[in-house]
């Protein structure tokens, strides 16, 4: 299956030649908050850009062989390979959280419940923290959110691990909030996200600039700006 998917170029400025930034981002939010993240560092570098889309750890693979050149929230923890780098500093802090259907809240009181249920988890998460203390054969990987709540819904699972934040947006999106809750025990743990660059690409030659932009993104405010207004607009009545 090929998961390379264009979306759209953001062509303008022509400054710097043929550079263009080439990203993806998850096959869930092919307009979501990453894909603003990635439009805010084209503008800032005046260059156009390629977002497709393509799941969490093609994309970890797909950075590393040079197939893309950027990619946004790469965990402090994520398994990245030896051709990618992360920049400094993170530009926000994202908590994970443990769903369990409605009315089984209750079940999950700690880590040690995943001894006897089982919970979904991203394909090659890092094995850190959380799930080194789960046995492998109660944890299932999927390739997306999407999965995760197919699975949890057909009763494969007990349980999915996956970013509080985006799940109750694509929750309350599908109307499942009533029938997917987050379980009693949470992960006490924020995963500061950052940016990852290849070290082969154009853009390593700007990487200074880039963590420019990134600092004064923070000192600015820019970051929270972009999630205000995307989360603002995810609650607007269509009409």
């Amino acid at each position: 299956m090929r998961y390379w998917v264009l979306l759209f170029g953001i062509v303008s400025w022509g400054v710097y030649g043929n550079d263009v930034l080439r990203s993806a981002v998850s096959t869930n939010f092919p307009d979501g908050l990453h894909t603003q993240y990635l439009t805010y560092f084209a503008d800032k570098l005046h260059v156009p850009s390629e977002i497709g889309t393509m799941p969490y750890a093609r994309r970890l693979r797909s950075i590393d062989n040079g197939t893309l050149d950027i990619m946004v929230g790469v965990s402090s923890v994520a398994p990245i390979g030896s051709n990618t780098e992360r920049l400094n500093p993170a530009y926000e802090s994202l908590s994970l959280a443990i769903f369990v259907l409605a009315g089984n809240e209750s079940t999950i009181q700690s880590i040690d419940s995943f001894d006897h249920l089982t919970i979904g988890v991203t394909r090659n998460a890092s094995r850190q923290s959380l799930l080194k203390h789960i046995p492998e054969e109660h944890i299932v990987p999927a390739v997306s959110l999407e999965q995760k709540i197919d699975l949890l819904l057909k009763g494969r699972i007990d349980a999915f691990l996956h970013v509080r934040q985006s799940t109750f947006s694509r929750l309350i999106t599908e109307n499942l909030y009533s029938r997917i809750r987050p379980a009693d025990f949470q992960p006490p743990k924020e995963l500061e996200q950052h940016v990852a660059i290849n070290k082969d690409s154009w853009l390593y030659l700007r990487k200074a600039e880039l963590e420019k932009i990134l600092r004064d993104g923070l000192a600015n405010g820019d970051f929270a700006h972009i999630r205000h207004r995307f989360y603002q607009a995810k609650q607007e009545p269509k009409h």
